[in-house]
């Protein structure tokens, strides 16, 4: 188990991505288990033009099992949760030196997040099945998610069963 678990763009605006309830269903285990280990959970959400901060759009899933007084949140305007945000004083704060990401889109957002976290040095864990995105025209989402575990997998990442 990493030291901090990041869970990357589950929000609203994003719910139609592949199997969406049953990769927070998942989260929500990985949580869990932060939880009962005493350990940080912190919530990337994504904010653009398509996706205002002050939407409902914006929101986490209400099913994501966020707790707004102990949990922490970054907000960012770029695929890179690391770009011009707090995470990386937070993680040195917490002393930090591995992490688990999951969540959507795994393309975009946490792929970036996983490569940027590895540059940085902090190990990182992906769990198997946690990761979602959208079909695209040239791929499906399952296709586009076995394919970035692949590449993470020994070279960004560790990935967990």
């Amino acid at each position: 188990m990493a030291d901090v678990l990041i869970v990357v763009d589950m929000q609203n605006a994003l719910n139609k991505m592949a199997n969406f309830d049953e990769i927070v269903s998942g989260i929500n285990d990985r949580i869990a288990l932060y939880r009962q280990a005493k350990k940080s959970i912190f919530f990337v959400q994504t904010t653009d033009e398509e996706i205002p901060s002050d939407t409902e759009a914006f929101q986490l899933a209400s099913s994501l099992d966020f707790k707004p007084q102990k949990d922490e949140f970054i907000v960012k305007t770029k695929p890179d949760a690391f770009y011009h945000t707090n995470l990386e004083a937070y993680l040195k704060t917490y002393s930090t030196n591995s992490v688990e990401i999951c969540g959507g889109q795994a393309e975009y957002c946490v792929d970036t997040t996983i490569r940027i976290a590895n540059h940085l040095g902090y190990q990182v864990e992906v769990k198997r099945n946690l990761v979602t995105t959208f079909d695209s025209d040239l791929l499906d989402a399952q296709t586009i998610i076995k394919h970035h575990e692949a590449v993470w997998d020994g070279s960004f990442a560790k990935l967990l069963d």
